[in-house]
């Protein structure tokens, strides 16, 4: 029998790539330029008619929250809601699967937020929250492909490391070890989880409004300059990025919660002073959530930016994996260490990464005009030309062009590598390692190809390219990565997509329904 009723609820959030800003944008003087991806998780809350075991006081509902693609005994938490003489209180069920940190914060504390939103004015004590919640909800964590390694699964289909081998994966393809176990691909999973399930609950007990996927898109399309202003998403930020951080257990620079809820932008950091008082795990009542996470009182930027048409942003797994915390903690003692060396770099790099995002304005400028339409559909015309034209201005004698900017943009993600492996040398931190170095080198000297690098910050986890979006470009980039003997090389198939936070219609993802069936 179908578990879905008028009352699902299905709210999806993006991974993101930090395509410029790595380690800069942990301090608000620097921004980051982050892109949203296609590849997505999504969160759906069903009612449910069971309710938890007994305890010393009453137990009201449960909520179950199951990760969807894992083995069934390692991916299901519980939480009892018990009401109390003091209130209501939240109790995690140990269970086969252990704890979930990321799990289990955003569900006590949403509900904590929720309990102090719907009790505003009143004695009410949670009972809002719990007739909301009814006998108890069951929540279904997806998460696109992408998010996931999916090496195995190509090996025993016995299909090639490609974007077409790709495609002919079933969504939400299941994963045979539990999530400790898994290899990642350096999307911000944890973020994205954290946001879409925040958002579902919150959606479902009517504190919150969001958009569809189409209002979503269209909101991110018609905005210039700011992202921030629409209450719910500034709302659900908030406490989004107080959850991923307590339960990361420090603060973050916080992009990765920003992208998921805001889609691609430029990123400038919150004051950390903001999440101070509620770092530490108090029960409730504790602080009060919605003084604290007011977007009123939050100072961060976020500053609408996408990458031009015509210009496609191509990742690849590299299967190495990388201590992202040891990194950042290496790259901050070495600019306490030698603080004017690094103010200079760190400058240095600010000023290239600022004027990245200006060139990439500029040719979102000119996408109206006739000779930016001709370069970026790139039909009827011979590819290697086109290219040629591109990189070094043979098709235009003009000194202001689409040519002009694609060729600033190409010299800039390359004087940005350099910086960054400066960067590395000085602090010993293998940001890019010399085996990246070599693969990117080669990647981009590929006809078509704009430049890349190691996104965020950086080592053995991922690279990224921004290339020509023209299918002689992509096959042989992916010729490169399949051939590449030094790593193993595979593509992901997630791709620039600028909208955030969403309410998702189950019959308009693929897969999706199938998969929640399961």
């Amino acid at each position: 029998m179908s578990k879905f009723t008028s009352n699902t609820t299905v709210v999806s959030a993006p991974g993101k790539v930090l395509l410029a800003g790595g380690y800069l944008v942990l301090d608000r003087l620097y921004s980051g330029l982050v892109i949203a991806t296609s590849s997505r998780f999504y969160s759906s809350v069903f009612p449910k008619v069971t309710t938890g075991d007994q305890s010393q006081y009453a137990v009201a509902s449960r909520i179950t929250v199951r990760a969807g693609q894992f083995p069934p005994e390692a991916s299901a938490w519980s939480y009892d809601i018990i009401l109390t003489p003091s209130g209501v209180k939240v109790k995690p069920v140990m269970g086969e699967a252990g704890r979930n940190k990321f799990v289990e914060v955003a569900v006590t504390k949403t509900l904590e937020y929720s309990i102090q939103w719907l009790s505003r004015g009143t004695e009410d004590g949670g009972k809002s929250v719990l007739s909301k919640i009814g006998k108890g909800l069951e929540v279904v964590v997806l998460a696109d492909n992408d998010f996931y390694s999916q090496r195995e699964q190509l090996t025993s289909a016995s299909l090639p490391p490609r974007l077409s081998s790709l495609d002919s994966l079933p969504p939400f393809s299941p994963l045979p070890r539990p999530i400790g176990q898994t290899n990642k691909t350096g999307l911000g999973s944890s973020a994205a989880l954290v946001t879409s399930l925040i958002g579902a609950l919150l959606l479902h007990l009517d504190i919150v409004s969001l958009p569809s996927s189409d209002e979503a898109e269209s909101m991110h399309a018609a905005k210039i300059g700011n992202l921030q202003g629409t209450p719910a998403l500034d709302t659900i930020h908030s406490l989004a990025q107080f959850c991923h951080c307590l339960a990361q257990g420090k603060v973050g620079s916080g992009f990765d919660v920003s992208s998921a809820i805001y889609g691609s932008h430029i990123y400038t950091r919150f004051s950390p002073s903001l999440l101070k008082p509620l770092m530490s795990d108090l029960p409730p009542p504790g602080p009060d959530l919605m003084a604290h996470l007011d977007p009123k009182n939050w100072d961060q930027k976020v500053q609408a930016a996408r990458l031009p048409k015509g210009i496609r942003m191509l990742l690849a797994d590299v299967d190495a994996g990388t201590d992202t915390p040891s990194f950042v903690g290496k790259v901050l003692q070495w600019r306490t260490d030698k603080a004017e060396e690094a103010k200079e770099l760190w400058t240095r790099l600010s000023d290239t990464n600022t004027r990245l995002e200006g060139m990439l304005a500029r040719l979102i400028g000119m996408e109206d005009e006739e000779v930016y339409k001709e370069g970026s559909t790139m039909k009827q015309r011979d590819v290697r030309q086109l290219i040629q034209d591109l990189l070094f201005e043979t098709a235009s004698t003009l000194s202001v062009s689409p040519f002009h900017f694609v060729t600033a943009l190409r010299a800039d993600k390359k004087e940005i590598r350099s910086l960054m492996r400066e960067m590395s040398e000085k602090s010993g931190v293998p940001i890019e390692p010399l085996e990246q170095t070599r693969l990117l080198d080669t990647c981009s000297s590929s006809p078509g190809v704009l430049g890349g690098g190691v996104p965020g910050a950086g080592g053995y986890d991922a690279i990224v390219l921004l290339v020509l979006d023209h299918p002689e470009v992509i096959r042989r980039v992916e010729d490169i990565w399949e051939g590449w003997t030094e790593m193993s090389v595979c593509p992901l198939s997630a791709r620039q997509s600028d909208g955030g936070l969403r309410v998702e219609d189950v019959d308009q993802v693929p897969g999706l329904k199938q998969a929640l069936a399961e």
